[in-house]
């Protein structure tokens, strides 16, 4: 999966925590809004006249990659076989982010699981024009 695909895909599914995803898609969602934020929040540090214009841009950027990282890093949960609330381990110091940076960074389950198919397709599965007739 490409960095454009995964990213495409993350908005896709702006809400939706149900499901898998890979850790392509994750990965490449999370260096998205890493990458988008970073030089705002940098330049945001700068006093001056654009000081309220970057604050509110990285105000509006930020809203607007919160759901859908936490709705990817859900369907990542799911593909590791673990709850989507296993982000609450963020508060358990050193331990807690060792464990999410293990469940992130693991390949996920290559069969169904609780959670469902494996989802490692960039768009949703169309069936061949041949299964169709």
């Amino acid at each position: 999966m490409t960095f454009f695909e995964a990213v495409a895909k993350c908005y896709r599914k702006y809400f939706v925590f149900k499901g898998r995803a890979s850790r392509a898609e994750y990965w490449w969602c999370f260096a998205a809004a890493f990458l988008f934020a970073w030089p705002l929040r940098l330049a945001e540090t700068e006093e001056g006249n654009w000081f309220a214009i970057l604050s509110f841009i990285y105000f509006i950027l930020t809203l607007s990659v919160a759901m859908p990282l936490l709705a990817v890093w859900t369907r990542r949960m799911h593909d590791v076989g673990k709850s989507g609330w296993s982000w609450l381990f963020v508060f358990v110091p050193i331990v807690g982010w060792i464990l999410l940076l293990r469940w992130t960074t693991k390949e996920g389950s290559p069969v169904a699981n609780k959670y469902g198919e494996p989802d490692n397709h960039p768009y949703m599965q169309v069936k061949p024009a041949s299964e169709t007739k």
